[in-house]
């Protein structure tokens, strides 16, 4: 008993490899301008609040350690 392996050639791979990925490309749904503006801006503002939630964490925590320091 012999176990013979297919020997795949390297440029066919490839060129699978590349057909593939026209295929795949082809499922691809390009979202519309406007969602893409809205989905945008909706990253923006929660990228804003989450900047302020911690900044504002921040000057709490140092309030609060400024004000530690001051009565002891």
């Amino acid at each position: 008993m012999s176990k013979t392996k297919k020997v795949r050639k390297p440029f066919e791979v490839i060129k699978n490899f590349f057909l593939d990925v026209k295929k795949e490309a082809k499922k691809v749904i390009w979202t519309s301008k406007k969602n893409l503006f809205k989905y945008s801006v909706v990253t923006l503002v929660f990228m804003i609040f989450i900047c302020l939630f911690f900044v504002g964490t921040d000057l709490i925590i140092a309030l609060l350690s400024y004000v530690k320091e001051l009565f002891n």
